[in-house]
């Protein structure tokens, strides 16, 4: 290797930015400072003073100091230095051997990690540039992250041969990776030749472009539940043929024409945008049973309209008690009092009040819940804080302060809507089958409305009364409910047939014909099925079936136990489980054999998808069919979106993109760590968390003060 040319892969880095400064002259005619030295390499570097070189301007490393070096700027450049720090044994950031790996502990991140692995490194600049770019992807950095001053002195720190580069290169690194996990994405949808289930829904930014994300689901050979964005583009309107054909061109653009489901909110729109891409699917020869199971409705975006309904008259003792909260959080004194006052009625709790958002029933709820929490510190404030008072006093129309039967009513609602919260995070689950356990829940909705419309509380009462409504409208006739719904519970093998018709019996137990007419067709359906599947339509999925294996990770996280049911009806399985018969299982297809086969005992640990992997050899056509429908998502969005009908909302940053940067980032972010993707879902509420962490380092550094002055 030339001198030159080593010279040259010798990266000197500063711990601050090298510009060049000068000191502008003042009025008063005094001398201007001498300019700062423009090259980093003066931060390894120091001029002698000229009587200690007789006159002739030299430096001395700070490493070796064995040679001094001529540094005249007018004479020399900084080459000569540079080549020194190749060759000084001193300098600690001095390149390795190429052919020397250093050892390293590689940490462990995500969920799977089990510890840190001893590993060889090699230093690498295009891996360290993408690793980068993954960094500002996944975390949801801005380019100019890399361009801020305390990054790039962290980055300094952490490997100084690294160049920082621009916000441009950093962008460009985005893009191209972007477009390299595509390819992958693509050539493996391709190879796999799966039937997938989709999700729709739509964005808006900060500009009010209108954005759509459009979402895959499926389950892989190893039978673990997958979940990969394809496409976040723009489109001009909320139209249902608009929609439809922005689908229709994504999966022309993926090479995708085997579609089992859509689930979709319930716009018109969306019903006009699933009968168009009905009719192009048809064409492509894509559909089971020619579509008419293709439409799933968003079982969250239905709870809400039943609780919305349930709320549109928001009761007085609501109101009161957000006036309260609002007040709490209304300044840092107002805040700091009411702590103050909380220590004082010796409350442990570290959560303090939070204030709703009142197009969000979830917040709502989660303001009664912690509220209730704190009903002795309103009550005092009542006695010692003349500012609370004032503040109902000042405005008539203000309701409040809450009164004994308005947190009597707060309990109320707080019990009665729990149901619904812990229902609604359950449909929302990204990272477990959520098919199989959506029967449950409505189920579990229609008994509690039933038993609630004639409690008698008034206030429920009438309550439940307005949400029952809503609910039959979606889900309390046969042709209004998507049989796919149950029939992820026929799939689950603790259930089958035995807990469906025990459950119609129970829910409809005046109408023993609606009861009939739900059973036949949820099970007609389910033959349907198995008749469409075992044909061939998806028979080289069959033949894939019988050579997978038992290796792979599977989803461990199971099926999230289900809320305690009403005292109406305690037990799910009811009579059923504990009177159920057993039957020999010499059937003659797949499906006989799988129905009339002993339903399995629950267990907390049970995962249903582990269950279809150890048994798939055993019920070939069936399980064909089971890693279709569950892998149908119930819902369109997950986490706190699915607490609102309305539109999701781009954060500022990737509202500033152009429509291609922002699909490039939000894909990407869920290609690279699909099971933690959760874009534009920040805490920005955390207040105490800080609050808490500030007082205990506070502590601490008084401590170490007190030592060290002793």
């Amino acid at each position: 290797m030339s001198t030159s040319r080593a010279a040259e892969q010798v990266q000197v880095r500063s711990d601050a930015a090298t510009t060049a400064a000068s000191t502008p002259a003042n009025v008063s005619g005094s001398k201007r400072k001498p300019p700062v030295p423009k090259s980093s390499v003066w931060d390894h570097f120091v001029k002698l003073p000229l009587e200690e070189t007789n006159g002739e301007p030299r430096a001395k490393c700070k490493y070796c100091k064995d040679h001094t070096y001529a540094c005249d700027t007018s004479k020399h450049v900084t080459t000569s230095l540079k080549k020194h720090l190749l060759k000084c044994k001193g300098y600690p950031y001095r390149a390795q051997e190429k052919k020397q790996n250093m050892l390293a502990f590689l940490q462990p991140f995500g969920s799977g990690g089990l510890g840190p692995n001893l590993v060889p490194y090699t230093y690498n600049q295009e891996e360290c540039r993408k690793a980068l770019a993954k960094f500002v992807i996944c975390d949801e950095q801005s380019f100019r992250v890399v361009e801020g001053h305390g990054f790039r002195k962290y980055s300094n720190r952490l490997e100084p041969r690294f160049p920082v580069p621009s916000k441009v290169i950093v962008a460009r690194d985005c893009y191209k990776l972007f477009i390299e996990e595509s390819k992958k994405l693509k050539a493996f949808l391709k190879k796999s030749c799966m039937r997938v289930c989709l999700t729709t829904d739509s964005w808006t930014s900060v500009q009010n472009f209108n954005y759509m994300c459009l979402t895959t689901h499926f389950i892989d050979e190893n039978w673990r539940l997958q979940k990969r964005i394809l496409n976040f583009c723009i489109i001009e309107n909320h139209r249902g043929d608009t929609i439809g054909k922005a689908i229709e061109k994504c999966l022309l653009g993926w090479g995708i024409e085997k579609v089992f489901s859509i689930t979709v909110d319930n716009a018109s729109s969306n019903g006009t945008a699933v009968a168009y891409l009905k009719k192009r699917l048809k064409n492509w020869n894509g559909l089971v049973c020619d579509g008419d199971y293709l439409h799933v409705r968003c079982c969250a975006h239905i709870l809400n309209l039943v609780v919305n309904d349930g709320l549109k008259d928001l009761h007085n003792s609501i109101s009161a008690i957000r006036n309260a909260v609002r007040y709490v959080r209304s300044s840092p004194a107002r805040l700091q009092r009411f702590k103050d006052l909380v220590q004082k009625e010796k409350i442990d709790c570290k959560a303090l009040v939070c204030l709703d958002i009142m197009t969000r029933w979830n917040s709502t709820y989660l303001m009664l819940e912690h509220a209730l929490k704190f009903q002795k510190v309103f009550d005092r404030m009542e006695d010692e804080d003349d500012g609370y008072n004032t503040y109902f006093r000042d405005d008539t129309h203000r309701l409040g302060p809450p009164m004994t039967f308005d947190w009597s009513n707060a309990y109320v609602f707080v019990q009665f809507l729990k149901v619904f919260y812990t229902i609604t995070l359950r449909f929302s689950g990204s990272l477990y089958v959520t098919s199989n356990s959506c029967f449950h829940d409505i189920a579990h909705v229609h008994t509690m409305l039933q038993v609630s419309a004639v409690h008698q509380d008034p206030l429920i009462g009438e309550m439940a009364k307005k949400m029952k409504l809503k609910y039959d409208k979606y889900w309390g006739r046969p042709e209004n409910m998507n049989p796919l719904l149950v029939i992820g519970v026929v799939l689950d093998p603790r259930y089958k047939f035995g807990y469906v018709n025990n459950t119609f019996n129970n829910i409809y137990d005046n109408d023993p014909i609606l009861c009939e007419s739900m059973k036949k067709k949820v099970k007609d359906t389910l033959y349907l099925l198995y008749d469409k599947y075992s044909v061939g339509v998806v028979g080289e999925q069959s033949e894939h079936e019988e050579e997978s294996g038992d290796s792979g990770a599977v989803n461990h996280l199971g099926d999230l136990p289900m809320p305690d049911f009403v005292t109406a009806n305690p037990n799910p399985k009811g009579k059923w489980w504990s009177g159920r018969t057993k039957h020999p299982s010499d059937q003659k297809t797949d499906l006989d054999k799988y129905l009339e086969t002993d339903a399995i005992d629950d267990a907390p640990s049970f995962d249903v998808l582990t269950w279809w992997r150890e048994n798939a050899t055993k019920y070939k056509v069936v399980s064909l069919i089971a890693r279709d429908v569950l892998a149908m998502p119930v819902l369109t969005v997950a986490s706190e979106s699915a607490f609102s009908t309305s539109e999701c909302v781009l954060d500022v940053f990737r509202s500033s993109l152009s429509p291609k940067m922002t699909e490039a980032l939000i894909c990407t972010q869920n290609w690279l760590s699909p099971t933690e993707f959760n874009f534009n879902d920040r805490d920005f509420d955390q207040y105490e968390e800080t609050d808490s962490i500030a007082s205990d380092v506070s502590g601490e550094s008084t401590v170490t003060e007190d030592v060290n002055m002793s």
